[in-house]
């Protein structure tokens, strides 16, 4: 291949993965058209690129914008993932079309320069999705005060329903017996 070629290849993967800061490497070896066409699709539409690069300039490219980690995993015949809004929804997406597609292997990737293997690419997919986190943040930060609320609220109950048995009492009391 020319070095003309290879610059405007590499210039074009550049454009790919302008602000890119996680990346998986994946396999897609085996994997037949239709059901590569059925997950490109799926992974569009929830903004997540999938694209079959050539190793030597992936590698270049990623030691010049800080993914060197993930160069270790392009060996054979392998595609790129980026995209979605974090790394632990690409890694959701990811693990999901390769427990559908039996033939999809997760290699490896990085996060913001840190290395992940496929174990720890499979752990990052059963993490919950940051608005999964933040509404647990919500539901722990209202729980003090729905206990309050619940405490305040309580002897006003009590004597409420102390009241009422007390009617209820007082009625059949009064009634004449039949």
């Amino acid at each position: 291949m020319s070095k003309l070629v290879k610059k405007l290849m590499t210039d074009d993967l550049r454009k790919s993965f302008d602000g890119v800061r996680d990346v998986l490497v994946v396999s897609l070896d085996g994997i037949d058209g239709i059901q590569n066409n059925l997950m490109r699709l799926a992974l569009r539409q929830k903004s997540i690129r999938l694209q079959v690069v050539k190793n030597s300039l992936a590698k270049r490219l990623f030691g010049e914008i800080g993914l060197e980690q993930a160069a270790q995993y392009l060996e054979g015949p392998t595609a790129v993932a980026w995209g979605g809004k974090s790394i632990v929804d690409l890694a959701k997406e990811i693990t999901d079309w390769a427990a559908k597609a039996k033939k999809l292997q997760v290699r490896g990737g990085a996060t913001s320069g840190v290395g992940l293997s496929a174990d720890q690419v499979a752990a990052l997919s059963k993490l919950p999705s940051r608005e999964e986190l933040v509404a647990q943040v919500v539901m722990l930060a209202m729980s003090p005060a729905r206990r309050v609320a619940g405490m305040v609220n309580s002897p006003a109950g009590r004597i409420v329903s102390q009241l009422k048995t007390k009617a209820e009492g007082a009625t059949t009391e009064s009634a004449p017996a039949a």
